[in-house]
């Protein structure tokens, strides 16, 4: 997880890695999909790479070339800005990817504190 671009804004930093944010900041979630062997999987192999909140928030991620204006790599990204209203704590989500078959896989961050997304005001 990563600040949004929308931080440049109020004179943050972007792509910065972390996994604390306050209300109304963008998060990023920048994902990389392997097969067995490796092999980084873009949006020809599968059909969907989606990042789950527990509270049944969905957000649909995107292959692509980052960052913008000097691409270096090739990963899924989704953002999403924190409503000013959204509770605060620690939140356990996941990331669910489907392949052109409908075969899935889920991936969770350790749940250890350092490695959930914690939302403070």
């Amino acid at each position: 997880m990563v600040l949004g671009r929308n931080e440049a804004r109020r004179g943050l930093s972007v792509c910065v890695m972390t996994n604390r944010f306050k209300l109304k900041q963008s998060v990023v979630w920048r994902v990389r999909v392997l097969d067995t062997e490796g092999k980084n999987l873009d949006a020809k192999a599968l059909k969907n790479v989606v990042v789950q909140l527990p509270d049944g928030l969905k957000f649909d991620a995107k292959f692509g070339r980052h960052p913008k204006g000097k691409p270096t790599d090739d990963f899924w990204a989704v953002s999403w800005e924190i409503p000013e209203t959204y509770p605060t704590g620690t939140i356990a989500y996941k990331v669910l990817a489907t392949d052109t078959k409908g075969n899935t896989s889920t991936w969770e961050p350790f749940k250890v504190f350092p490695s959930q997304l914690t939302i403070v005001k």
